[in-house]
């Protein structure tokens, strides 16, 4: 009770005037953060689940989506900039030009787009964007690290990758988006195409006199410090994270689609040999 006491009371309150995070309850990996994603993972899943069977709710919960997430976008940002000891906005990290940032832009593609557009939608929210939305709601650490998860900004970090959790879900549920079924051999590049174009102006800010690692192509962060090494050359993380973003979602067609080839095959070679055994 004295935990939940202290997180509401300081909900809004920015990190610059916050205690250390081990005297924060529910930041990252505490039996509170444990307890809520819990909860908040079972709400997405019976939430999409419900929507799912009542296909003329789909597209108005996306259009609330679509708006609260950008709305929630511009306060999370004026809050950022206004609420802390230096009211000014950060270029180099508030940009909403992130791998998952990518799912605001293509959510439209989902709701109102047609044919290759659909898909390119459909595709980049059910490869990386998904990935992303597990990654990032299962290992918060971007907001956790400093705040509570009963928090303002881990509201918004939440509900944001939440709804990436709960479209794709709804794509899968309904049959509107299958990765073990493509129709042309280039259909699974659509998928890829959403972050090729949004890496132009997430590079021109990383080299620009900002030096920030939008969508990760300059190698600062520790993932990419993990993989890359601690001295990679930005170019050259830059080159290999191109390949991420081409190939990566192209991997979650393939895949599925191999395994149901290799299954294929195994049936005919299984059910030929049962044949040759009765004579």
């Amino acid at each position: 009770m004295k935990d939940l006491q202290f997180v509401l009371q300081h909900f809004f309150t920015h990190k610059d005037f916050l205690p250390d995070a081990s005297q924060i309850p529910g930041t990252l990996f505490t039996p509170m953060q444990i307890i809520f994603e819990v909860v908040l993972l079972l709400i997405i899943l019976v939430c999409a689940a419900y929507v799912s069977r009542r296909k003329h709710l789909i597209c108005p919960v996306l259009k609330a989506l679509l708006l609260s997430l950008i709305g929630f976008e511009v306060i999370i940002d004026l809050w950022d900039s206004l609420a802390g000891m230096h009211h000014q906005f950060d270029f180099s990290t508030g940009l909403p030009l992130y791998p998952c940032s990518i799912f605001m832009y293509v959510l439209p593609l989902v709701i109102w787009g047609k044919g290759i557009w659909k898909e390119m939608g459909c595709g980049y929210i059910c490869t990386l964007g998904l990935t992303g939305a597990l990654i990032n709601f299962l290992y918060p650490i971007s907001r956790l690290m400093d705040y509570s998860c009963i928090s303002f900004p881990a509201f918004h970090t939440f509900f944001y990758h939440g709804s990436m959790l709960f479209t794709a879900l709804v794509l899968f549920l309904t049959g509107t988006h299958q990765l073990s079924r493509f129709s042309k051999w280039w259909t699974p590049f659509l998928a890829s195409v959403p972050g090729l174009i949004f890496s132009i102006p997430a590079n021109i800010v990383n080299y620009s006199p900002i030096h920030a690692d939008y969508m990760y192509f300059t190698g600062q962060h520790f993932l990419s410090k993990m993989v890359f090494g601690d001295h990679a050359a930005p170019l050259a993380v830059t080159r290999n994270m191109y390949a991420v973003y081409l190939l990566g979602p192209v991997l979650f067609y393939w895949i599925p689609w191999l395994l149901r080839r290799g299954a294929s095959y195994i049936g005919q070679f299984t059910n030929t040999g049962w044949k040759l055994l009765k004579g």
